[in-house]
């Protein structure tokens, strides 16, 4: 028996949609929802490959993005210091 989804889930990470996120001031909220996205498919797979471990570290991220948005804002930095990065892999192997 095979179950296909039947949603589908999109995370657009443009940086123009990046930008919209932080200039609205709720781009740690976003990125929670969508971290609760992730850690409700975590909990809902059946698979042995997913430990108690990874749904702990989900849950735990969301609530630290959480925490952030209350408490912090994203500021600009000065355009001199602006790096550009390459969408996909990981992001602090750049600097």
């Amino acid at each position: 028996m095979y179950s296909t989804p039947t949603t589908t889930l999109i995370l657009n990470d443009s940086p123009q949609h990046i930008d919209f996120h932080i200039k609205t001031g709720d781009y740690f909220a976003f990125l929670a929802t969508m971290m609760g996205f992730l850690e409700e498919a975590l909990n809902n797979c059946e698979s042995e490959l997913v430990s108690e471990r990874e749904r702990a570290m989900a849950r735990e991220l969301r609530h630290d993005l959480r925490y952030v948005q209350a408490n912090y804002q994203i500021t600009p930095r000065q355009l001199v210091d602006v790096q550009s990065i390459r969408g996909g892999g990981n992001l602090l192997a750049n600097h």
